[in-house]
């Protein structure tokens, strides 16, 4: 893909979370690693403090891995160090989107992972959605605790902030975050009800398997 697509893309991607209802104002952002650049862990984000319905494909900022940007003079993301932090841990994912969306952000605040309460979440997401240890916005301790509770999944509950998806493209990272956003209402929804209740053990591990052979990168 080429840069210019790669830039389209993005503009295209939080443009639609927007419009989803996942953030609010300016909140959120999102990123696309760059493999043309020649820059190990490069990557092109959001510009901070810009609304998304007006962005345009030259306002976002390549950064490298200093997250110095490589051209322009744009202001990055003040949340790209977690995105640096993914894109070195994860050399499986080539893009990364941070919401706000509510439900998900409530059970950051109380502290609840997500559990795999629908088939979808796990074949998906790779599972429960585990809550991150607190960290100050933009701090290196939140991107450190943003990673570890990742894991090898695809979404991590930031506490008393919001989510973080992770994927091959920025389009399925949306995916990701509209799906997380959808089973953080359900779950909710059922705690209020009675109670969620997980999927059966013995299809969660099928399930997980069909994660695994989804995700595993291609020789």
């Amino acid at each position: 893909m080429s840069y210019s697509e790669e830039r389209d893309q993005l503009v295209t991607a939080v443009q639609e979370m927007d419009r989803l209802g996942l953030v609010s104002g300016t909140s959120g952002n999102a990123s696309v690693r760059l493999d043309t650049t020649g820059i190990p862990d490069a990557f092109l984000v959001t510009p901070a403090a810009l609304p998304y319905p007006g962005m345009t494909p030259d306002q976002l900022v390549p950064v490298n891995d200093d997250l110095e940007p490589i051209e322009g003079g744009g202001t990055p993301s003040s949340e790209s160090l977690l995105h640096l932090a993914i894109y070195r841990a994860r050399k499986d994912v080539g893009a990364v989107m941070h919401t706000h969306s509510v439900f998900a952000t409530a059970l950051g605040v109380a502290g609840r992972p997500l559990p795999p309460i629908v088939d979808e979440l796990t074949v998906y997401v790779g599972g429960q959605v585990e809550v991150a240890e607190y960290g100050f916005p933009g701090s290196e301790e939140l991107a450190q605790a943003g990673v570890d509770a990742l894991g090898d999944r695809r979404a991590v509950l930031i506490p008393h902030h919001g989510m973080f998806a992770v994927a091959d493209t920025v389009a399925e990272a949306l995916r990701v975050c509209a799906l997380v956003e959808r089973v953080a209402q359900v779950f909710v929804h059922a705690e209020a009800i009675g109670g969620a209740k997980e999927i059966p053990a013995e299809s969660f591990e099928a399930e997980r398997l069909m994660y695994l052979a989804r995700t595993e990168p291609s020789d």
